[in-house]
């Protein structure tokens, strides 16, 4: 029989895109066939009346319980024991999942799965869900609903087009603390079919109220981080200049500083060697290039090459000229677990313009060796090699991210222009987290067009102002360390939050294709 694995449903739950396994009220009967179905796995009586307690409790918030009479017990190494409830022995596609805790028997989140219905499915009124959520809440936790309130307009952004999610932040002392979200999941009938996992707040110190900056002088420290951009405009012709709110979206609340302590937006001086740019004027050129790089032995395995030009590189992060393949020879390599590969060539002179190794099999067996400072070195080394003379000053957008996926950092490098960044020229560079290589580089590739004068451009303060006047500041509690949760200013959003520098409005890049 299909266990589901605790992690697989916290997954699912938190999304709550899922609807989890476990039944109607379990007897010592019931208990006993559940062990059996463990097959070796240590059920013991104390682990029996723990779920007879969890079972129960969930029997008296889910009505259609009942109808999941077959238990199954999953146990995991971890604090929580997952109870899935089917309708029948042969029937495991259809259940019902209950969490516990492991030492108390409580629960603590449910779900419902259910094949889709092949009959289209009208949604339940999104203000009838507000109100069954609301009503959900208060049985679970009191009338106080432990101090959770509506996010927002209690709509989830995450949407699956079958059931309505309402979603619920935590208040302490007046202030949000988005570190503890629940959702409730409310199917087409208003049936409530899931609820995630709340964060147990009793062991965590929140900070005080009484030392914070007033939002007046936290706006006027935002004006601070409004620094001036170029991106190039969808005409591919003129460079509009822009104010960017360049920080982690999260001013602390006390000092007004960007609460992540983080080269953010940092300067950084390369110093390039002049060395030619590498090239590859045939498949097996490229491949031995990218060996010798990345380390990666196309020999093992079944390795399938294809020549895809005139189509889109299938590993690509960010192209920042959605264009950048057309008209160079475009390689990629695969293997029956998935693409590992892909190169682009100009093929006039050779020059390898993006290249990129995902070496799965690595990423899983390796674990991360080099800090993050260790792989900015060496995207630093890996710039001046690839970088024309007259580069000057880049920008480091971030300090670099990790993916854990991969094993691998990401670095973004941006060229300036007048002292002011131009966001369309970039260079990314691919660190592996467990040996340095270079697994992948994006060269920035500048694009000719009319720049703005910034001597016309707005002041800070007045592109704050304006950023302000969407995005209000807001004060919310954040988990920064184990155990204490800080307050900071955070923007609602920072995906759009650009301010053109000329006339003082939001701008929206809109592409025209």
């Amino acid at each position: 029989m299909k266990k589901v694995t605790h992690a697989v449903f916290l997954l699912m739950a938190a999304s709550i895109v899922m609807s989890s396994t476990s039944g109607a009220l379990a007897g010592e009967n019931r208990l006993a066939s559940t062990a059996e179905k463990i097959k070796g796995e240590q059920m013991t009586p104390e682990i029996n009346k723990l779920v007879e307690k969890g079972v129960k409790k969930a029997a008296s918030f889910i009505p259609y319980l009942k109808d999941y009479p077959v238990t199954e017990v999953v146990l995991k190494d971890t604090p929580y024991l997952l109870v899935n409830n089917y309708k029948s022995k042969e029937n495991n596609a259809e259940f019902v999942a209950l969490v516990l805790d492991k030492n108390t028997g409580d629960l603590l989140e449910f779900g419902k799965h259910e094949l889709n219905s092949q009959k289209s499915r009208t949604l339940y009124p999104i203000d009838k869900s507000k109100e069954a959520a609301v009503s959900f809440m208060k049985k679970w936790y009191g009338e106080d609903m432990a101090g959770y309130q509506l996010d927002g307009d209690g709509v989830a952004k995450v949407f699956d087009g079958q059931t309505n999610r309402i979603q619920f932040v935590r208040m302490v002392n007046g202030v949000p603390f988005t570190d503890d979200i629940v959702q409730i999941q409310v199917d087409h009938e208003g049936q409530i079919t899931g609820k995630s996992l709340g964060k147990p707040i009793e062991k965590i110190s929140f900070a005080n109220l009484d030392q914070i900056l007033s939002k007046e002088k936290a706006e006027k420290q935002l004006s601070t981080y409004m620094k001036l951009r170029y991106f190039l405009d969808q005409d591919g012709k003129i460079y509009k200049l822009l104010y960017v709110p360049a920080f982690s979206g999260k001013l602390d609340a006390v000092s007004g500083k960007d609460s992540v302590n983080m080269p953010y937006h940092s300067k950084v001086n390369v110093k390039p060697k002049g060395a030619s740019q590498p090239v590859a004027k045939s498949r097996e050129e490229a491949q031995a290039y990218l060996t010798q790089r990345t380390g990666y032995d196309f020999s093992k395995g079944n390795v399938f090459f294809e020549d895809v030009t005139g189509e889109k590189p299938v590993i690509i992060d960010d192209f920042w000229k959605t264009d950048k393949w057309e008209g160079r020879t475009n390689y990629s390599w695969r293997t029956e677990d998935g693409w590992i590969g892909s190169m682009l060539i100009e093929p006039k002179t050779g020059s390898i313009v993006y290249d990129r190794v995902v070496d799965t099999s690595v990423s899983k067996a390796s674990a991360k060796k080099l800090t993050q400072e260790q792989a900015l070195q060496l995207a630093m080394n890996e710039l001046a090699e690839n970088v024309p003379a007259d580069t000057g000053e880049l920008l480091l957008l971030e300090p670099g991210e990790y993916h854990e996926s991969t094993n691998q950092y990401s670095f973004h490098f941006v060229k300036q222009e007048q002292g002011i960044p131009v966001e369309d020229w970039r260079t990314r560079i691919f660190i592996s987290g467990s040996n340095g290589k270079v697994m992948g580089i994006d060269l920035n590739e500048k694009v000719d067009g009319m720049m703005s004068d910034p001597k016309k451009a707005i002041s800070q303060e007045e592109a704050a102002a304006a950023l302000l006047k969407k995005y209000p500041l807001q004060l919310q509690y954040i988990l920064q360390e184990e155990g204490k949760a800080s307050l900071v200013y955070t923007l609602p959003s920072l995906f759009d939050a650009k301010i053109d520098a000329l006339t003082g409005e939001f701008y929206t890049y809109e592409s025209t294709e």
